[in-house]
């Protein structure tokens, strides 16, 4: 059976302004994503990739065109309806981990729990299942500044899919790793999008992350150049 569109992008331009007049992020962009997609958006920097994430991940909003995500249209959502969005059905990877430093991996993958009032006993074996898909129950008690750069985004990777999302957005999530580290996290997010059809979406110019992709769009001076599907 065919897995359902969750995304749909029609004529999306962006515009931001730049002192009296305005730069033109994405120029036009038309574009389709199903569930369980392990796609990305890849080019040089400017080209538009974290602009179209922020988009799809309800961040910003559009100039012009339509964008809806998960039967939601992003240019029609109030900032709570947003929100919503983002809370129950969106999870994020940033490359800077965005952990927070004073509490244990425990607590910063329960945080996404305790703002949709999951019970204590949900919550606790909610997180137990994304530290044990991610190898980090021997790191239960630990706190950021303790862990290395592949732990933190293991972390971060677990927080993002601890809620189940039905679609996970990666800005640029092996900038801060090397090579070893990075393989391991895509090995990582592929085996969650195979095991749980949890749609990736990643903005990146990363040779290592772009090998990893089944659907790579490239993006140059905010439009589509190629839109290439990648047998893996």
């Amino acid at each position: 059976m065919e897995d359902s569109v969750i995304i749909t992008i029609d004529g999306l331009v962006k515009k931001f302004p730049m002192g009296k007049s305005e730069f033109t992020a994405l120029k036009g962009i038309d574009l389709r994503f199903s569930q369980g997609e392990f796609a990305g958006f890849v080019g040089p920097s400017g080209s538009g990739k974290t602009t179209m994430l922020n988009i799809i991940g309800s961040l910003d909003i559009p100039s012009s065109g339509q964008v809806t995500v998960l039967d939601h249209s992003i240019g029609s959502l109030t900032q709570k309806d947003a929100a919503n969005l983002r809370k129950r059905n969106l999870g994020f990877i940033f490359q800077s981990y965005n952990l927070f430093a004073v509490h244990t991996v425990y607590e910063n993958i329960e945080f996404p729990l305790l703002l949709l009032n999951y019970s204590a006993a949900e919550r606790k074996k909610m997180v137990t299942e994304a530290m044990e898909w991610l190898g980090l129950t021997d790191k239960i008690k630990s706190k950021p500044p303790q862990l290395s750069g592949g732990e933190c985004q293991r972390v971060a990777i677990a927080r993002a899919m601890v809620k189940r999302p039905s679609l996970v957005l990666a800005d640029e999530p092996t900038a801060n790793l090397d090579a070893a580290n990075s393989h391991n996290i895509l090995k990582s997010m592929e085996q969650l999008n195979r095991e749980f059809r949890t749609t990736f979406l990643f903005a990146t110019h990363d040779d290592k992350v772009i090998s990893y992709l089944r659907r790579k769009i490239s993006l140059e001076d905010g439009r589509v150049a190629k839109d290439e599907t990648i047998s893996n």
